[in-house]
This record gives C-alpha cells, structure tokens and sequence, in this order.
C-alpha cells in the first residue's frame, strides 16, 4: 500500500469527516447545514470539506452543495465490514474465517446486523428454530448432523418445501444415522425434486438459510472446525443473501461419489 492509498484511509480515519460522508450519502447539503447537523462552527466543518475535497471524497455542485463521489460511495459500503470486525473482536479472536471465499470474506460487512449469541444451549435451540421455522426451502453447508434436523425438515417438506444440504467427508453424523427414519423418509423426497444433496471435500463451516432467516458458524481456530460457542443469527436480507451464496459457493465443488457418511 502506498502512499496515496494511506492518505485516502487517513482521510476517512477522522471521526468528523467520516459523519460528514455518512450525513452526505442520503442527500446532498450544503456546508451550514453540515455544521448545524455536527452542532459546530462553519469554520470548523470547512476544514474537514477542504480535506474531504482533496481526497476526492466529496464534491461542491454549482449549486453549493456537496455530495460524495463515485469513490466514496463505494468506501461507504466498507463501512460495515469494518463495523462488523470491530463489533466481534473478541469472537474472532478464537475463530477465524476458513471455509469463507475471499469474494464472502469482502462482504462480511452484510453481516453486521446479525445477532450473535454465545450461549451453547441457546445457540443450538435457536438454529432448530431456524429450520423449524422454514416454510418454503432450507439449505445449507454443514459440518454437522444433528439428527432431529430430519424430524423437523420433513414437516416442511410434506408442506411442499424444498431442501438443499451440502456435506463434507469430515462432517459428523451420529450412530444410527443410516437408519434412522426420518432421514430415510426425508431422502424420499428426492424423488420429487423436494430434497437435494451432496458431498464435498471438506466444510469447515455451518451454515443454514431458510426464506426468512439464517444462522452461521465459523471455524475454531484450534479446531480447524465450527463450534457452538458463538452462532451469528440474522434475518436482515443481505445476511441471507450472504449465507445462501455461501451455500451455493459449497454447491458448486465437485461431489465426492460413492462416500458415505461416517456414523461416529
């Protein structure tokens, strides 16, 4: 990164000329009523603009306004991905981003809404939620099975739903999974159409997308796999947008044939 590259970040770096870019992205203002929103002098704000300007972050129209430019509409849409580092420093100190394409790992900042919940017990009963509360598709990329996973898709499925599952040859499947009936009488239903499934190499993650809602797991950085430890949950449209791309990016990988699932 050079020198150019740290001016435009250092630009962007000051409390008062980012809320300057935030107040300017929904509409243009001229420099009074910047300082009237910022409760300051319009001397003090000018100093700020004139920065703003040489960056190429702001422009003034004939008018006497200013807007954002091109460039800095595109570093406003960063501006949640840093939020979402920050918020989870702590998370992600344990944990770390394997499994995650870098084209995912540049929109994490779609995740910033999502809630995280660090309760083991509360976490697995809100991702059953999750899937029980499917009403038109569930799909999803895991690295682990629970059984009763089956019991609670199979009412959605006999609504007319749709589900998609994609594992990995490390994903973990308890004793009697083979038999067990519900996921027998959930595999009818590939017949259909209504279930498809595959196995992948390897998923160091858990993701689950309902039409309404998602959950996601990221790796353990000791374990090099998820753990229960911290769930982000979300139903804000981009989150799901992002868990179901990260689905579909698991989709795309070549399937391992003839494997099948080691019971443990």
């Amino acid at each position: 990164m050079g020198e150019k590259e740290l001016d435009l970040l250092s630009s962007i770096s000051s409390g008062p000329r980012l809320e300057i870019l935030q107040m300017l992205r929904p509409a243009e203002l001229k420099s009074s009523q910047i300082a009237k929103n910022m409760q300051t002098s319009i001397q003090a704000i000018t100093r700020h603009l004139d920065r703003l300007s040489e960056s190429k972050l702001i422009e003034k129209t004939v008018t006497g306004t200013y807007r954002l430019t091109p460039i800095a509409d595109v570093l406003m849409l960063q501006i949640p991905l840093f939020e979402f580092l920050e918020n989870n420093k702590e998370f992600f100190s344990t944990h770390d981003f394997s499994g995650i394409p870098p084209h995912l790992v540049s929109r994490l900042g779609d995740l910033t809404n999502c809630e995280y919940e660090g309760d083991v017990m509360k976490s697995m009963q809100r991702a059953r939620d999750v899937c029980a509360n499917a009403k038109k598709s569930l799909v999803g990329a895991t690295f682990t099975v629970p059984l009763e996973l089956y019991d609670v898709v199979l009412e959605n499925l006999k609504q007319g739903g749709y589900s998609k599952l994609v594992y990995g040859k490390n994903t973990i499947v308890s004793k009697g999974f083979s038999e067990y009936g519900p996921r027998k009488e959930y595999l009818k239903y590939a017949e259909s159409g209504q279930v498809e499934e595959k196995i992948v190499e390897n998923i160091p993650i858990s993701v689950a997308v309902s039409e309404n809602e998602c959950h996601m797991l990221f790796a353990n950085k000791g374990l090099r796999i998820p753990d229960c430890k911290g769930v982000f949950f979300g139903k804000d449209p981009r989150a799901i947008a992002w868990c179901s791309d990260l689905v579909d990016y698991y989709w795309r990988m070549p399937a391992i044939e003839g494997y099948a699932l080691k019971e443990q």
